[in-house]
Order: C-alpha cells, then structure tokens, then sequence
C-alpha cells in the first residue's frame, strides 16, 4: 500500500512540474502576440511578440509621398499597403504611429513600436556616402530584407533657375533643402558642402518643396519618388535630375525580437511570390522597373 501511494505522490509530481515548464514555456513578454502556428508536417514557427496582443505598432514619419501619406482621412502609400499586407500575414491588426525620423530608430530601440516602416535606407554599396549611415543604424536596430531601390534626386524651381540641371552646377553660398537625418542629407553633405553649398534641414518634406516654391532654396535632394510625387502639384518644380546610390530601402525591428524580424521577412516572401508585392509597386511606381527580388 505504501509503495502504491510513494507511486502516486511521485505521478502527481510529475505532472505538476510538466504543467509548471509547459506554463513558463506559453509566456510572452509584456504580454505579446504569439506567431500562428504551423500547418501540416511543418515545424511550429517560433513565437514572436508584440508590444500590444494582436496588433503589429508601426512608427513611421508621416507624411512622406508616395510612402506614407493621408488621403481623404485614410493613411495610405507604397509603404503602408505592404506592412499592412505582412500584418494581414502575420494575423495581426497594423497601428500606425507618427514618429520624427531624427529619433525613430533609438525609439524603437526602446520599444515604442514593433517596427519601423519609414522609406528607410537600409543598405548602401560600400564606400558610397550612405554606407556609414546604413551601418549605424544597423548598430541600434535589425534591418528586414530589402523592399524597395532608392535614387536620389535634384528637384528645382524652374521659374527661378531655369538653367540648373544637375548638381554639380550648385555654387557656393546656394542655399539647398534637405531632410534631417535622412540618406539624402548624408549625400548633401559628401557632395555639395564640400563646394560651399548651404544646407538647410527640415523634419518634413513638404516643408521643402513649399520654401523651394517661395524661391527660398535653390534646389531640394530627397528621394526621387517622393520628389516625383510632391512636383505633380507643384507646376513651378521640376526633378532635373536622379541620383544613382545604389541604396535600399527595408523595414526596421527590434534587435531582440528575432523572431519577430524572421516573421516580417517570411511574409514579405510570400508577398514576392504570390504576386501581392507586384500590384502595390506598380500601382506607386508604374513607370519603375519592378525590382529582381519581387515576382509578378
């Protein structure tokens, strides 16, 4: 009777210390969404979490055309369908918060977001003048797969320099529009400082291309497609020239939440190959070539 009871106590505590591992084992931190899991004969994906259960906290600096921007009271662009589309894929709810670029990627490096979707450049060819910049993000924060290949461009005010078509025609003491903390003001500043050429920072784009159309600049460097949006209302502006960098844009996670970045890339595949990446690109960029990466 006693080795039958000895028995019993040693089964039941086997079953206690199983429930306890398998209840440790459940938890998220700060009570985060778990990945859905695996279908078929497929391994379980591993769990990732978020800073609110069922829903993905995207920081961007909004507005920034075609990327991010507002239409009729809805936020919409190129980089708002396609996180929303990885959000669709990754059985969460997107909520967007806008953030100011200057400290986007230190906020999300303090969990203010769960990622960041922002026209960031995230790779640059070695040796070029955004590299360093890539480098010391990828140093505070982890960078998904590539998305998107950037150009920079030169936007002027044809009605009061007509005859400026490129950058190296800028003089000293020119006074040029740029956005803080971007790639295209790192580029600036390798490339027209050096010949005397005043930059000027602003927090938001449109900023820029209004003093452009006061005649209070004499040119603007950003992003060509952003450029190329904003000029479209602006009949006085022109992009006179794009500037090839060889850079790329990716969405940004927390370094500690691995998971969650295999989880982005994942659904960004998918994306790719069932055509969806496709549609939204050509819908933004319909005279761009669709980039290696992407099918459709």
């Amino acid at each position: 009777m006693r080795r039958h009871w000895l028995g019993a106590i040693a089964l039941l505590s086997v079953f206690v210390l199983v429930a306890a591992a398998c209840s440790k084992k459940s938890q998220t931190g700060g009570g985060g969404t778990t990945a859905p899991p695996a279908t078929g004969s497929e391994s379980p994906s591993p769990a990732f979490t978020t800073l609110e259960p069922g829903t993905l906290t995207i920081g961007s600096d909004i507005p920034y055309p075609p990327f991010e921007f507002n239409q009729g009271g809805t936020l919409t662009g190129f980089d708002v369908e396609l996180m929303n589309a990885i959000a669709q894929k990754l059985g969460l709810t997107p909520k967007w918060v806008n953030a100011n670029f200057n400290t986007i990627f230190t906020a999300l490096s303090v969990n203010k977001f769960d990622v960041v979707a922002s026209a960031v450049t995230a790779y640059a060819p070695k040796g070029s003048p955004a590299y360093e910049t890539t480098q010391k993000r990828a140093q505070i924060v982890a960078f998904t797969k590539p998305y998107y290949d950037s150009l920079q461009s030169l936007t002027v005010n044809t009605s009061k320099t007509p005859d400026l078509a490129t950058w190296d025609q800028l003089k000293s003491g020119d006074r040029v529009g740029v956005q803080s903390g971007t790639t295209g003001e790192f580029w600036a500043k390798q490339n027209l400082e050096p010949n005397g050429v005043s930059l000027v920072g602003y927090t938001k784009t449109p900023d820029i291309f209004n003093a452009l159309e006061a005649g209070q600049l004499v040119a603007a460097v950003v992003d060509l497609p952003v450029a190329e949006d904003i000029v479209k209302t602006k009949p006085d502006l022109k992009v006179t020239q794009q500037i090839a960098t060889g850079e790329q844009y990716a969405f940004a996670v927390n370094q500690q939440n691995t998971a969650l970045l295999d989880a982005i890339n994942s659904a960004m595949d998918e994306l790719f190959a069932d055509g969806t990446y496709a549609q939204i690109f050509k819908k933004y960029f319909p005279t761009q070539q669709l980039p290696s990466y992407a099918g459709g």
